[in-house]
């Protein structure tokens, strides 16, 4: 587009009651030059026609174009009051699309919120692609996001609840890791709240924060199989079916199957060994080695693997043996 001014330019823009004068990249940025449309503007005092003072250029980031970031050079109008008898001389523009000394446009911070929160990016990718630092992306995290979990409608037509646990903050040296507890709307798979700690006293002090609508309208929990969140069903939503989610169910499920095949599969003799004798020197002497003899019941399944253990030998009093050798060197005289 170059330095010429360009009606397509301003609607791809799409950033309502400005348009575009100049647009070229500079190191990898685009750099727009814009201006409000509004020509004719009353003063704030009296209501007489302004007249324009001068411009001073505000430098704002918006959504990016393309993959590139975006900034946005306005020229913003100073307008002066020409009835002597009104107590306002001069006065900046002000649109509700940019506010006072803003860095980020604010469709640009609704974005950068519902990136964050609701499609559960990083906060510092959000912030190299609008260009911006990553305190800017986490104060407009914060003031979009307060209204949106504040709102009570957003709790509303909840029939099937879900609970689980989720590690918040992971372990360090001095502090251990820390949990917090999931609640989700099981039908439209979304976040309700989060609740520091997985204790009982958690979720019961949350479900008891709800009212007895709310409560009365839920009709099927689905959570962690642990004791400490079925207990803190029983009085506020004893009437609601618990059931275990599918993903711990599987979990459980493997688990038994697994144990099961071990078990079977096993040879006796193995299990046996293995539990009656255990060696504590090196392993080479215990490695499986390969046998090609059939089963016991005469089925052969090809080249197999036995433990050959070595019988236990006891030690004499005075001198401690392992089945495979010395453990403590011999004394020297």
């Amino acid at each position: 587009m170059g330095q010429h001014s360009s009606a397509s330019a301003s609607r791809l823009l799409g950033l309502d009651g400005f348009e575009v004068l100049a647009a070229e990249v500079v190191g990898g940025e685009w750099q727009l030059a814009v201006q409000t449309t509004a020509t004719v503007v009353g003063c704030i005092g009296c209501g007489v026609r302004a007249e324009l003072h001068g411009r001073r250029s505000v430098r704002v980031r918006d959504l990016p174009i393309g993959g590139r970031p975006v900034v946005l050079a306005w020229r913003k109008r100073l307008w002066r009051c020409a009835e002597p008898a009104c107590g306002v001389r001069t006065w900046t523009e002000q649109v509700a699309a940019i506010h006072p000394r803003a860095v980020l446009t604010e469709r640009a911070r609704a974005e950068a919120c519902r990136r964050v929160g609701k499609d559960a990016h990083a906060v510092a990718p959000v912030a190299r692609d609008l260009g911006v630092g990553w305190a800017t992306i986490m104060r407009a995290v914060h003031e979009h996001g307060i209204p949106l979990v504040d709102d009570a409608a957003r709790l509303e037509g909840v029939v099937a609840l879900g609970l689980d646990e989720t590690s918040f903050l992971k372990a360090t040296r001095l502090a251990p890791t820390q949990w917090v507890t999931g609640l989700v709307d099981l039908e439209r798979g979304r976040l309700l709240d989060l609740v520091a700690d997985r204790t009982r006293a958690a979720v019961d002090g949350w479900l008891h924060a709800r009212p007895r609508a709310w409560l009365a309208q839920v009709a099927t929990v689905a959570l962690d199989p642990w004791r400490g969140y079925a207990s803190a069903l029983i009085t506020p939503l004893g009437h609601a079916t618990v059931v275990v989610d599918h993903f711990h169910a599987i979990r459980l499920a493997n688990t038994a199957v697994d144990q099961a095949r071990r078990r079977t599969q096993r040879p006796p003799s193995a299990i046996g060994a293995a539990s009656t004798t255990r060696c504590t020197a090196s392993a080479s002497c215990c490695s499986p080695r390969p046998s090609n003899s059939p089963s016991r019941d005469g089925r052969g399944y090809g080249p197999g693997w036995q433990l050959e253990i070595p019988p236990v030998r006891w030690p004499p009093p005075g001198r401690a043996r392992s089945c495979c050798g010395l453990s403590t060197p011999r004394s020297t005289r």
